[in-house]
């Protein structure tokens, strides 16, 4: 099976490190602790905010300032909301972008584009006020690598280099999409797995456009001086650092959702139960990477194993974290609340709300109900699995036998509205509207099939008849269904397409939607003719079928343009 490396520092001296399993499983190659390459995925995140505190100690940054004021005029080009975005609210995550998932990885060449072109080509629409919600955001860290580019006036590869890489004596760590700047980079990496079934698939090696956000590949030991040099004491000052606060104020807390475990310092992530211990997870579609510190006890924890989405780096974590520490918050009782308030239906924010990606939103959606003894049930995703919560503090509920990271859930509620939920990591829930809801989901898709399957029993029946009996050929009858099943096929062409996540193609989805309107224009046109000519009751029937199932078709986001 695919493997692991473990490795934990105290005091910048090593008391353990494993390896476990294959760095290539064709090859039967074993890991190997000091010369094995992983992909850091989102990690690579945690560069860009040193990057900016770096840049903030020297007067050059404003972390409250519009980030506005920093980039070209006008680049930002969907913003919703009269209140500014600031560089902390993209270290938080509250910026308000929906999720933006389409090209995000180079799928063949090496021509590498720019920053700015990269955010600039598919700018995600604004959905939340800054602040309000927090989104986990890939364009949002993006967006702040390319202000450290304005600011230094240093590409953001190079910035990093200088300040970050060669201080640390980081010898073998790539910072571009491609990894080409490392000699023999390539060759030192582990292959990277999937789990599928019963059987491991090897996966492509991930060559990410937005690349500050998590493109960075590197050795163990590079990352494990990286993460000593963060956990050592705020008193022994930083080699990244000039002033001995730096560091401390980059640890402090700047976000936290309601009633969350777990909060957010300039970007770093406080560990679930333990807000001593920060750091960052990274995962890549053969890759998942954790690591690690707790400054006060300058101890470093990092887990990196080449099997996407596994659960051996939480269950290494929970073990280490939870073997020292015991966070349990006593919340006193307040009166209690009308559940009803809370019942509903929750999408996670951090979702496409525009376009086809809806789809993928609708995937994690979360049914809360109210039970008659005040407990709320969370219905995960299509009833797949239920849990129990009591009532213990004001809108927080709790459930001990769930999974630290899914123990607690909190609702924000102002002027007696639910506007946010606060469940698991990464991001908030937000109340779904009736039509988003899982009933107005599921309404559309049967809508939109029904169309898809009629229509297709209607042609097939109708040359059968034809073809038999000799009849004359309603032509415009045929374009009517003929339109509804292509519809029908190019929208199922794009939910399958976007699931694909890491490798949704821009202008596959536009060539869809492109599709969709030709086929929806036909369609009309043709069912109005029909009406207008022979004003007969199939006629209208057809065209009844076809709006309905445009309308569901539009509601899916279906013939919404990237």
């Amino acid at each position: 099976m695919p493997g692991a490396c473990v490795v934990i520092s105290e005091h910048n001296k090593i008391v353990c490190a494993k390896t476990y399993g294959y760095a290539d499983l064709e090859k039967k190659k074993r890991m190997d602790l000091k010369k094995m390459v992983f992909e850091w995925g989102s990690i690579s995140k945690t560069f860009i905010w040193v990057s900016v505190m770096q840049l903030a100690e020297q007067g050059k940054l404003d972390l409250n300032a519009d980030v506005r004021t920093y980039l070209p005029k006008g680049f930002l080009k969907n913003l919703n909301y009269d209140k500014p975005v600031t560089m902390l609210h993209l270290m938080n995550h509250t910026a308000g972008f929906e999720e933006q998932l389409t090209d995000l990885r180079y799928l063949s060449g090496n021509k590498e584009y720019t920053l700015a072109e990269v955010l600039s080509s598919h700018q995600p629409e604004q959905v939340f006020a800054p602040g309000e919600i927090s989104a986990y955001s890939n364009w949002s860290a993006a967006l702040a690598a390319f202000v450290v580019e304005r600011v230094s006036g240093q590409d953001y590869k190079e910035y990093v280099k200088e300040h970050i890489l060669r201080p640390l004596n980081m010898k073998h760590t790539s910072m571009g999409p491609f990894w080409n700047d490392i000699p023999n980079l390539a060759k030192e990496k582990s292959k990277g797995y999937s789990f599928s079934g019963n059987k491991f698939k090897r996966e492509d090696a991930m060559h990410l456009r937005m690349y500050p956000a998590g493109a960075m590949n590197g050795s163990v030991n590079d990352l494990l001086h990286y993460a000593q040099e963060l956990a050592k004491g705020y008193e022994k000052g930083s080699i990244l650092f000039h002033d001995l606060h730096t560091k401390k104020e980059m640890f402090t807390e700047t976000y936290r959702s309601y009633g969350s475990d777990v909060g957010l310092s300039h970007g770093f992530w406080q560990y679930i139960g333990n807000s001593g211990i920060l750091g960052h997870e990274g995962g890549t579609y053969g890759f998942k990477t954790q690591v690690w510190i707790e400054p006060e006890k300058e101890r470093v924890i990092l887990v990196l194993t080449n099997v996407m989405e596994t659960e051996f780096c939480s269950d290494i974590m929970k073990a280490v974290a939870y073997k020292t520490h015991n966070n349990k918050k006593s919340i006193k009782k307040s009166p209690v609340i009308d559940v009803k308030l809370l019942e509903g239906d929750y999408l996670p924010a951090r979702s496409a709300w525009k376009n086809v990606g809806k789809i993928q939103g609708g995937k994690e959606m979360i049914s809360v109900s109210a039970e008659k003894d005040g407990r709320l049930c969370l219905n995960m995703p299509f009833g797949n699995k239920k849990m129990y919560y009591k009532h213990t503090g004001a809108n927080i509920f709790v459930f001990e036998g769930a999974s630290p990271e899914e123990k607690v859930i909190a609702f924000d509620v102002k002027n007696g509205k639910v506007c946010s939920m606060s469940f698991r990591l990464a991001h908030d829930y937000v109340p779904a509207k009736k039509t988003q809801g899982k009933i107005g989901s599921i309404a559309g898709l049967m809508t939109y099939m029904l169309g898809l399957i009629l229509f297709l029993i209607y042609l097939i029946t109708k040359i059968f008849v034809t073809l038999r009996r000799k009849e004359k050929w309603e032509w415009n009858h045929f374009f009517v269904a003929v339109s509804g099943i292509i519809l029908g096929i190019s929208g199922i062409a794009g939910m399958i397409h976007w699931f694909s996540v890491y490798s949704v193609v821009s202008y596959e989805l536009i060539a869809i939607v492109i599709i969709g309107w030709i086929c929806a224009l036909t369609g009309i046109v043709s069912g109005v003719y029909g009406c207008v000519k022979k004003k007969n009751l199939k006629s209208s029937l057809l065209l009844l079928l076809f709006i309905a199932q445009i309308s569901a078709a539009y509601y899916l986001g279906f013939l919404t343009m990237i």
